[in-house]
């Protein structure tokens, strides 16, 4: 039985070990539009970002309206991304944004936050990051036309 307890607690200790979130972003999506603007989840990184963000984003986004989501990807303690997609009609904008932090020469860290707005079918899009945190959290706000 004590051999048995062994095993089991350093199955234990090792898959804690191995469960690491990155840094929390905050995602904030502003409707600056005059009509309704909608979720679209097209591909895996959509998908996933909502289906792990608490709370989710709201799926419909009235003009002149905001929703918040926070994402924390448990892949490692060194990256993070959150990607959302809104329509208005037949304007789309694809948002993105990630962290890393990446290993440079001589044992350096350097951290490097990313964000993008990708426009189609006439649409105004942008991201921009708000805050920055010693912890490596961070903030981003998109923005759709």
């Amino acid at each position: 039985m004590k051999k048995i307890s062994m095993i089991v607690f350093a199955a234990a200790s090792l898959l804690v070990g191995v469960v690491q979130a990155g840094p929390l972003v905050e995602v904030t999506f502003k409707n600056v539009g005059t009509l309704p603007a909608n979720l679209k989840i097209v591909t895996s990184n959509e998908s996933s970002t909502y289906q792990i963000a608490n709370p989710k984003p709201d799926q419909k986004v009235d003009p002149g309206a905001t929703t918040y989501a926070k994402v924390q990807r448990v892949v490692s303690p060194d990256v993070n991304a959150a990607m959302v997609r809104y329509t208005i009609g037949s304007k789309t904008c694809a948002f993105g944004t990630t962290f890393q932090l990446r290993a440079l020469p001589g044992g350096i860290t350097q951290p490097q936050w990313t964000k993008t707005a990708t426009p189609s079918g006439g649409a105004t899009c942008t991201a921009n990051i708000t805050r920055t945190n010693a912890d490596y959290s961070w903030a981003v706000e998109f923005t759709m036309r």
